[in-house]
């Protein structure tokens, strides 16, 4: 009983948030737009840490966070509550910002292909046990410097934001059975990278 009352106190909070929230956006399309520097403070420390994940450089990431910012002042009319909240909608709009910006600044990295067989016939226990290894933390965190960033910005959003698949499929505009077996294929993709980055550092030495 007690958890079923913390949940129906949770809801009504938030139903209540997003009623506050759709009131004040509606007093910025009215004619208030210095309400919306209100508005974006709620969000703009989540938009930085979502581009930053990305964008590692802190002036590159707050100019993406202003961009974003900017792009959803200037699209706030077309905003309809009934498809998504306003922070969903807002970090979809972060979400291809800061893919933007990583492809204008970033486009001399390196970005590891692999043989959709490899992929196959790699098996599920050995890419487990590869990246669950913590020693091969700093391996790991260069192979996914190698992903395309749409596969660097899907992992950030589902095991470091901790986003339901459900969100992240509105912010990136993807289904979710497309996204669930796309994390799939880049942790194996991850586990074969690492393998191969293992051999050049034994080649060396």
């Amino acid at each position: 009983m007690k958890d079923i009352k913390q949940m129906e106190t949770t809801t009504g909070k938030t139903s209540k948030a997003r009623e506050d929230e759709t009131l004040l956006i509606s007093r910025i399309l009215d004619g208030q737009a210095a309400l919306f520097r209100q508005l974006a403070s709620r969000y703009a420390g989540q938009v930085l840490r979502m581009v930053a994940r990305l964008i590692p450089s802190p002036e590159e990431a707050e100019e993406a966070t202003q961009d974003t910012l900017m792009e959803a002042y200037m699209s706030l009319g077309r905003y309809d509550a009934r498809q998504a909240s306003f922070r969903t909608w807002l970090m979809r709009i972060a979400y291809h910002t800061a893919l933007k910006h990583y492809r204008q600044h970033h486009r001399s990295l390196h970005l590891v292909e692999v043989e959709q067989q490899w992929l196959d016939a790699f098996p599920d226990d050995e890419t487990d046990a590869l990246l669950d290894d913590t020693d091969r933390v700093e391996l790991m965190e260069r192979a996914i410097e190698m992903l395309k960033p749409d596969d660097q910005m899907l992992l950030n959003l589902y095991y470091f934001d901790n986003r339901p698949m459900r969100e992240i499929a509105s912010i990136t505009e993807h289904e979710e059975s497309y996204l669930h077996s796309r994390l799939q294929w880049i942790r194996k993709k991850l586990a074969i990278t690492i393998k191969a980055l293992e051999r050049d550092e034994e080649s060396f030495k």
